[in-house]
């Protein structure tokens, strides 16, 4: 994959001057977030922020979907100009980036393939059925296909960046996610006619996982314990990100038999372990908060029911069971951009806090820059 890759004229190496970090101020970040996962204090109370791309970079190309999937210089410009805009802003975030091939990447390792498209993330259309599934065996997990091609991706970004700006892993599931993703909607009839072949799906999801995840840590060279991810996160005390949208949507005997003990078990194996799910579900909630190799939290705020996850609750149950609730929360109608901090910075103070403060920028009453919203969120400690 040597030289520039179908960039019109744009020489990808010069992303490598585009991205420009502050040594000390990215150490400092790293500081900061290895404390709090850690139940530490760090100096100030870490908060996250978007920033914007100055002239000289928006020189760097976009791209859509499809373009990006199949290009991995087109990829790592999209990439690049994402973590620039985290890099800008001068917060607490560690920039990082990603082959970004979607949520069912990994199940190309066992002959499954993603369709991709232009204005959407790639999707997985076709499942296994119940007879192939039986057949499967850890043995058939195996580096292929659009998983390979990820591989492959990540050294060219290696190629072009070094070691200016970290790589994590690409998208990947829980165990009952990648459940999901191999046998379809078939997965909620049969964890009550058929659990033991349920079970077995289980146990190959979680192979699937630990693999797949140790395949990718090869390659970056991030160690088995710590990650960079999401384009913000860093921590020394956890390996890997766990995503159970599936999980939200299922009841609280079919989460207990089926799904955390292999999240546990993910979880373990990588040190440490954060949680993503989108929705409410507080079993689920609470389920993840009574496992002790979880680290943290974050939900995704679904659009038009933002507000279904109260706040003050969600601090307590973090509280409580001594997790970090990490990522973005909603603002509240009519509340000004100070309000905003004012409501979060108490829980960040206690250690259960990690919040992108995105929101607390206008319209209206917001602050005007990252940096005025940084300023006084710092100077609430």
């Amino acid at each position: 994959m040597g030289g520039v890759m179908g960039l019109s004229g744009f020489d990808v190496y010069r992303l490598r001057e585009l991205y420009h970090p502050e040594p000390a101020r990215i150490a400092l970040a790293r500081q900061r977030q290895v404390a709090i996962w850690r139940g530490n204090k760090p100096d100030a109370w870490p908060a996250m922020i978007s920033g914007a791309l100055t002239a000289e970079q928006e020189v760097i190309p976009e791209s859509n979907f499809k373009e990006a999937f199949e290009n991995a210089d087109r990829m790592l410009c999209s990439q690049v100009r994402a973590a620039i805009a985290a890099l800008n802003a001068g917060s607490d975030a560690v920039p990082s980036i990603r082959v970004n091939f979607g949520a069912g990447v990994c199940l190309a390792c066992l002959g499954l393939e993603q369709e991709v498209f232009e204005d959407k993330m790639p999707w997985l259309k076709r499942h296994l059925t119940g007879d192939e599934i039986a057949r499967l065996t850890p043995d058939d997990i195996q580096i292929r296909g659009s998983f390979s091609r990820g591989l492959e991706y990540m050294r060219r970004f290696k190629e072009i960046m070094g070691d200016r700006l970290a790589i994590y892993c690409m998208d990947t599931q829980g165990p009952f996610d990648l459940a999901h993703l191999l046998y379809g909607d078939d997965l909620f009839y049969a964890v009550h006619d058929d659990p033991p072949f349920v079970h077995h799906l289980m146990t190959l999801s979680l192979e699937l996982g630990l693999r797949t995840h140790r395949w990718m840590k090869e390659v970056i060279g991030e160690p088995v314990h710590s990650l960079h991810h999401s384009n913000w996160l860093y921590a020394e005390n956890m390996g890997i990100r766990i995503c159970e949208d599936t999980t939200s949507i299922v009841g609280p005997a079919v989460i207990d038999e089926f799904a955390m003990p292999y999240t546990r078990r993910l979880a373990q194996a990588f040190g440490g372990a954060w949680l993503h799910y989108c929705g409410r579900n507080d079993h689920l909630t609470d389920s993840l908060c009574a496992i002790p190799e979880v680290r943290g939290i974050n939900f995704g705020h679904v659009p038009g029911r933002e507000h279904d996850h109260r706040f003050e609750e969600d601090m307590r149950r973090c509280l409580s069971s001594r997790k970090v609730y990490c990522g973005a929360w909603p603002r509240l109608p009519g509340e000004t951009g100070k309000l905003y901090l004012d409501r979060l910075h108490p829980w960040a103070k206690q250690g259960v806090l990690f919040p992108s403060i995105d929101q607390a920028l206008s319209p209206p009453e917001g602050f005007n820059a990252p940096q005025d919203a940084l300023a006084y969120w710092y100077g609430l400690s």
